[in-house]
């Protein structure tokens, strides 16, 4: 079966930047639903039409991955307002109007933390190396659900 909307893909892969260091080695498959916003749109339309054992590198722009960086998610907090013993790449859950936010303490100076608001790989050229492990169709549930499931039915 080749890849095609509304198929459950699973993928092994792994992601670089540009100079090769390694980014996420993919230590579990990936398995998204094809067509449904599953995926980095380049890369769902790169691994378009392709079946079990194809390979698949694409280089993506920050536009087409987590986003430029941003200086405005970047913000000053007293230590004080944070919880006991944070550091320096220490990662928090901020809740606000828009949801919930990971915040990453980027830096701790005189009694206060700077704190990034931005994904951890905002403003990064990615390359994922991808190799197709398995295309089935989706499931009535899965395509009303938006998602795929994984084999031991619904999860998330």
């Amino acid at each position: 079966m080749n890849i095609a909307p509304n198929a459950v893909v699973t993928l092994g892969y792994r992601v670089t930047n540009l100079e090769g260091d390694l980014i996420d080695p993919g230590a579990q498959p990936l398995r998204y639903l094809h067509g449904h916003n599953g995926l980095f749109a380049k890369l769902e339309a790169a691994l378009e039409g392709k079946t079990v054992g194809d390979a698949v590198e694409v280089t993506l722009a920050p536009e087409e991955a987590f986003g430029p960086h941003n200086e405005d998610l970047v913000f000053v907090e007293p230590l004080e307002r944070l919880p006991e013993g944070v550091q320096v790449g220490t990662q928090l859950e901020a809740r606000g109007p828009e949801g919930a936010r990971l915040l990453t303490v980027t830096r701790i100076e005189s009694g206060h933390a700077e704190l990034d608001a931005n994904h951890p790989l905002a403003g990064m050229d990615l390359v994922f190396s991808c190799t197709v492990n398995e295309v089935r169709p989706a499931s009535e549930e899965e395509l009303a659900h938006g998602h795929a499931h994984g084999p031991e039915g619904h999860e998330h």
